[in-house]
């Protein structure tokens, strides 16, 4: 059963940081593409988020806890605690932040044109988000490799 877990915690933490990351890159390539094609990108970060990106996390997790009741592991260990930390900040930067945001722009960019400021504004923010939730998400996978306090 271990094992099974296990390879559904990492499998599904590929899913969701890799496809973070693959969404970094769109998001560069749309960025040379104009302000319609930057809209296009939020919109398909959008549906990524929840089709994707959210269910893997949240299975990441599931697995996870799993794991840590598995083999005997408390929740208040250094790393397994720095892990659902980092998890909680993303979480909750996601669904306070990003999602809001993604719909905002969708609706800024009907109502005013893809290349309005304010959109464009929020375009830029949001990638600046997108990136530092990469940087948590590699701190993660650095934790549990490290395992600190273990």
């Amino acid at each position: 059963m271990r094992e099974l877990l296990l390879l559904g915690h990492i499998v599904f933490a590929i899913i969701w940081i890799g496809s973070h990351i693959l969404l970094i890159a769109l998001g560069r390539r749309a960025s040379k593409g104009g302000p319609v094609k930057m809209v296009e990108f939020i919109g398909d970060s959008r549906w990524l988020a929840t089709r994707l990106q959210g269910p893997a996390a949240f299975l990441v997790l599931f697995c996870g806890v799993l794991l840590v009741v598995e083999d005997g592991f408390g929740f208040t260990d250094l790393w397994i605690a720095l892990a659902l930390l980092g998890f909680a900040t993303l979480l909750v930067v996601t669904a306070t932040y990003l999602l809001p945001e993604y719909k905002q722009i969708i609706q800024l960019a009907e109502s005013y044109g893809a290349d309005a400021p304010d959109a464009q504004a929020k375009i830029r923010k949001v990638v600046q988000v997108m990136r530092i939730d990469s940087v948590v998400m590699i701190a993660i996978v650095l934790d549990m490799i490290i395992k600190p306090g273990l």
